[in-house]
């Protein structure tokens, strides 16, 4: 009695089966040796569903079947792969099937994948290097508000020294337009207009400067600290003095005006000014007053101070 399409199916799907399991095992030799059954079987049983579905024959079951042993077989695709790769007949024979017939195509499968996967790394690569880029060129290139501020005055006051002096202004003002809360900008306008004659609109850029810090105890510290740099002495003393008449105890003023009297190489002064600081104790902020200390042990070395 002839067997019947579906009982052929049945079988051939419980003989690929088999088959299938001896391709995934790791005796790579013995899997060698079924491979090309895997494959003639395999397209037998893609027949055989045809022909059912033709006749609309219920094949439900067998499907189901032949879905899971293809299942596990593409979960071991890198396998079969390495096998049908050292075969170059094998590898011809896909270009007689349709790309459904996914068991002819291994080959291709496995190596678009790997050209994929290898686009996505080389992909991710390439950003990874992009953004590390972008991160350097930021940590190297960003400034903050306060680095900025004193970048530009420092590049003011040197337009200033070379006598350029509407370069310097314009530097100034537009970085007053974007950092209009920054006193130290307008104090450094005022200075180089002051250094230029112009003595109203120096006025008026420190008088502006002082509203915008808040406090003139603030103010002129800071101006005397750009008198300072500047060599100014003379007008830094005279606003450290102005600090001073209202709290003879401040040690930021004392210890500015200390180290005006270094660089004047007045050490006597520096000294005493430097004590006056160790004498405050608790009074002054404990960085000043340990750098006072530092610099009084340094100059004392220097010099004898005179008996009263």
């Amino acid at each position: 009695m002839k067997e019947s399409p579906l009982e052929k199916l049945r079988e051939k799907i419980e003989e690929l089966k088999k088959i299938s399991g001896r391709l995934i095992v790791p005796d790579f030799n013995e899997s060698e040796s079924y491979i090309e059954k895997f494959l003639t079987l395999r397209q037998e049983v893609e027949e055989l569903v045809i022909e059912l579905k033709k006749l609309d024959v219920p094949i439900d079951p067998e499907l189901s079947r032949l879905s899971e042993i293809d299942g596990e077989l593409k979960k071991n695709i890198n396998s079969l792969y390495k096998i049908i790769k050292r075969s170059n007949r094998l590898k011809d024979k896909s270009n007689l099937y349709p790309k459904e017939y996914w068991w002819w195509h291994i080959v291709e499968i496995v190596e678009e994948k790997r050209k994929r996967k290898l686009k996505r790394i080389i992909l991710g690569s390439v950003i990874t290097i992009i953004v590390l880029g972008l991160i350097i060129f930021i940590a190297l290139n960003y400034k903050t508000p306060a680095e900025e501020v004193l970048e530009t005055i420092d590049q003011s006051y040197k337009f200033m020294m070379a006598k350029k002096y509407e370069e310097a202004e314009k530097l100034l003002k537009e970085k007053i337009k974007k950092y209009k809360d920054k006193y130290e900008l307008y104090i450094a306008l005022g200075i180089i207009l002051e250094d230029e004659g112009k003595i109203k609109e120096a006025e008026e850029s420190f008088k502006k400067g002082l509203s915008v810090s808040r406090e003139e105890e603030r103010f002129y510290l800071q101006r005397a600290l750009e008198y300072k740099k500047l060599g100014k002495f003379d007008k830094a003393k005279k606003d450290i003095m102005e600090v001073l008449k209202k709290n003879k105890n401040n040690s930021n003023a004392l210890y500015i005006l200390a180290t005006i009297y270094e660089e004047e190489n007045n050490i006597i002064d520096a000294i005493k000014t430097y004590k006056i600081i160790e004498d405050l104790g608790d009074k002054a902020d404990p960085q000043i007053l340990v750098m006072a200390k530092v610099r009084l042990s340094v100059l004392i070395q220097k010099v004898t101070l005179p008996q009263k």
